[in-house]
């Protein structure tokens, strides 16, 4: 199945496990990491940070084989950069990017799908790849499309 027909059906599932049922954000967060990365199984990381006080992400539920930092401040990685720009942001190989934060020796690129609610940022979707310029606009199309689910 390629990409884009992996994203639809996650869209599809999160619907049924979503509509009609009161979840909260945790839980929320818990279904679609493991929703994403059992799609995606080649990917190293897929998890949230939370917006636990200003200017600070704190790790939320992931998966993944990696021990991901438990915190990140506004100003240092990807993470942070998406956090303090609201935008999504995608690395093509974090050897290039300047203040990178590196949890493990496998990642090789990476995107950030900030969260927002009321305007507000609440949290951040991080999906860490193994091979170079493995996330493009398509991933970024449909993330910032299921992050919503959490809204």
């Amino acid at each position: 199945m390629d990409k884009t027909n992996k994203y639809k059906k996650i869209i599809h599932d999160a619907s049924h496990y979503f509509d009609g049922y009161e979840i909260d954000l945790i839980a929320k967060m818990s279904i679609i990491t493991s929703l994403l990365k059992n799609s995606f199984p080649d990917w190293v990381f897929c998890g949230f940070y939370r917006v636990v006080k200003q200017g600070l992400l704190e790790i939320g539920p992931y998966q993944g084989n990696i021990i991901p930092c438990a915190q990140i401040d506004f100003s240092r990685g990807v993470c942070g950069k998406s956090a303090s720009t609201n935008e999504t942001i995608i690395v093509n190989n974090v050897k290039d990017f300047s203040g990178y934060i590196s949890c493990d020796d496998v990642t090789v690129s990476e995107i950030v799908v900030p969260v927002t609610a009321n305007n507000r940022l609440i949290a951040v979707l991080d999906i860490d790849g193994k091979d170079e310029g493995q996330f493009d606009a398509t991933d970024q199309e449909y993330l910032e499309s299921i992050v919503k689910f959490l809204l």
